[in-house]
This record gives C-alpha cells, sequence and structure tokens, in this order.
C-alpha cells in the first residue's frame, strides 16, 4: 500500500460520523461534478452530509456502495459492502485462525482516489459495549495493517478462558504461542486431572433412548455445545456417526447430524472448496448433514431446511498443530459463514 492507505485509514473512521439526508439541490456542483468524473455509470440513491464532507449513497453495476467526497469537491474513497464468501480464502482464514471468540461485523472493498484497493474488515469481540477493530487486506487477501489486539494474546486468553487449569505449556501448544518457563518454577508433578463430565438431563436422557436407543452400536457421549445445546455423539448398527442436538432449556431434541463419507460429499461443496483453496493443500476432516427437528419451527413458523458444517485442515509450515477452517452451507451446498472456534470439545479441534 502506498502513503495515501494512511490518509484514508484517518478518514475512514468518519463512517460513524453523524450523517445528515439531504437533497441534491444541497449538494455543491463541484461535488456532483467529481461523482461523475470518477465513474461513467451510476445511480444516487440518497446524498449525505457529514462534517467537512459529502457522502453519495449509490449503485454501479447493481451493487451498492457509498462514494466519499470532500466540501471542496475532491473524491476520497468509495466503500462497498462485501459478504465474507466474496472476499479471498487468505483474509477469511487469518481471522477464523487467529480471532476465536470474535464475529465479523462488517467488511467493505474500499477504492482509493489513487487507484489503490483493498479490503476492509471490521471485528468485534463477542460480548457487550466491545470497541469494533480494523484490519486492512489486500486484494489478494494478506493483512497490511490492523489496529486489532495481538493475535496470540487473544488465543492465549480465548484457550485460558475456556481451560482454566490448563498449564502454560499446553496452552503454548493450543495457540502456537512461545511460552518460556521461569527457572525458578517448581518441577513439574504427575497429577492425574479429575474430568467432569457433562450430565444431560433425565427428560433429554429418556427422549433420546426412546428415539435412538434401539439403533445404537457405541455411544453416547454426552457434550455441552455453548449454554443452550447438549449433544450425543453415537454410532448405529450401521456404523454411521450420528449427533442428536436437545435445546437444554426445553429438553427438546432441536437437530440431528450424520457425518458423511467421503463418497457422499455434496460435490457443489467440492467444487467451492477447490476454487477457494485453488493451489493449496487441504483436506476434509469432516462433513456433517445437520436437519432440524420436523416439530421444530423457525422465526417464520416454518421448519429451516437442513445445513452442512465441513472442517477443513491445513498443515503449516514450521507449525506443529494444524489449522482449522469452518463453514457452513446451506441445503443446496451454498456457502452460508464461518466458524470462528469449534462447535464444543468433540469438535476437531
Amino acid at each position: 500500500m502506498k502513503k495515501t492507505l494512511l490518509i484514508v485509514l484517518m478518514v475512514l473512521p468518519l463512517l460513524g460520523a453523524a450523517q445528515t439526508k439531504i437533497k441534491e439541490t444541497a449538494v455543491p456542483r463541484s461535488v456532483i461534478l467529481a461523482l461523475e468524473r470518477t465513474y461513467d455509470s451510476y445511480k444516487v440513491r440518497t446524498w449525505y452530509q457529514a462534517p467537512g464532507q459529502y457522502v453519495a449513497e449509490i449503485v454501479i453495476d447493481g451493487q451498492n456502495g457509498r462514494a466519499y467526497f470532500t466540501a471542496g469537491g475532491d473524491w476520497q474513497y468509495s466503500a462497498f459492502p462485501v459478504k465474507v464468501e466474496e472476499c479471498p480464502t487468505m483474509m477469511n482464514t487469518y481471522f477464523v485462525n487467529n480471532y476465536p471468540g470474535y464475529r465479523i461485523k462488517s467488511i467493505d472493498y474500499v477504492e482509493e482516489m489513487n487507484g489503490d484497493n483493498y479490503y476492509r474488515m471490521m471485528i468485534i469481540r463477542k460480548g457487550i459495549a466491545e470497541n469494533a477493530c480494523e484490519m486492512i487486506f489486500d486484494t489478494r487477501g494478506k493483512l497490511m495493517k490492523s489496529n486489532a489486539p495481538d493475535p496470540d494474546a487473544v488465543k492465549r486468553d480465548y484457550y485460558t478462558q475456556n481451560n482454566p487449569d490448563a498449564s502454560d505449556e499446553k496452552i503454548s501448544q493450543k495457540t502456537g504461542t512461545e511460552t518460556s518457563r521461569r527457572r525458578d518454577r517448581p518441577a513439574p508433578v504427575v497429577d492425574e486431572p479429575r474430568v467432569e463430565r457433562f450430565e444431560p438431563s433425565q427428560p433429554i436422557v429418556e427422549n433420546f433412548n426412546k428415539s435412538f436407543g434401539k439403533r445404537i452400536k457405541s455411544g453416547p457421549e454426552w457434550v455441552q455445545r455453548n449454554d443452550i445445546y447438549a449433544v450425543a455423539y453415537y454410532t448405529n448398527v450401521k456404523k454411521e456417526r450420528l449427533e442428536a442436538v436437545y435445546d437444554i432449556r426445553t429438553d427438546q431434541l432441536r437437530l440431528t447430524g450424520k457425518t458423511l463419507p467421503k463418497e457422499k460429499y455434496n460435490k457443489t461443496i467440492l467444487k467451492y472448496l477447490d476454487e477457494k483453496f485453488s493451489g493449496e493443500k487441504y483436506k476434509i476432516e469432516k462433513m456433517v448433514v445437520y436437519e432440524y427437528n420436523s416439530k421444530f419451527r423457525g422465526p417464520d413458523g416454518k421448519k429451516p431446511k437442513p445445513y452442512t458444517y465441513v472442517v477443513v485442515s491445513q498443515k503449516i509450515k514450521g507449525v506443529r498443530e494444524p489449522k482449522f477452517t469452518r463453514f457452513e452451507f446451506d441445503s443446496r451446498g451454498q456457502f452460508t459463514g464461518l466458524l470462528a472456534q469449534p462447535q464444543d470439545d468433540k469438535d476437531v479441534q
């Protein structure tokens, strides 16, 4: 990126500044001419005025965006919102592998006045009253600039919060960071940690046994998935790997999951992954089809359609543990989103 990137980054925060909707007749002629010089074909939906700035909400080739101009009529930059699936794989993988516990707030494709184009990703830590952080990626998906917290610290804190009894050495291995032992630290003592098993409620157990008990070959192994779901992992007499997901709040079956064998992988999803990981080595760790219980209804009163969950691993040179990317696809095999961390303790780590 050129020096102008730093200038634009100072201007970009004005996105959140107070903007007043105005009529086109209130826009200086110099600003309208600047817009005409910038784009050959466009449609203006709305004009806004911000401190020292005029903003045009525009449509170009069917894509919505905003063009920013100085009060003197100079074009500064334009920002076009984009979906996660429209971004480079390298960019999405970087976020997923380095910011567990965070979510993507927004992504814009930015065009600068000097011809530099890049992606601007805003991420925010899951929780209340958290401030958004900014990451700038080039058009290939390589990180160029960021004011987000250090990734190693984020992963270390996230793992520590979810594994409060883990040692520094284990945290170091899990997050890929280097943690030096203090010289005055006592020698480790062999200790067998007590693992607390998750116990589902009696109604959930009875429901599971009634619905699936006669078809079980091994299991179930119960795991709590966040604060809402209890999951039974088991294998049936056909040696299929299955899941039964219950809502802890209602004791009702919410989802059933089936891990697909390689010969039954969704071809549309395979094509998508081959394109996203073009030129890169990757491995599909598992592909699970989730289907909602017939009695469950979504906010629209209808039964939601099935969806597919896919975990992809990549071995990174110099790193012991592989990196994982977690995808979700709809019933047609179309990409719908990324997960920033494992679903639960039984998920691929």
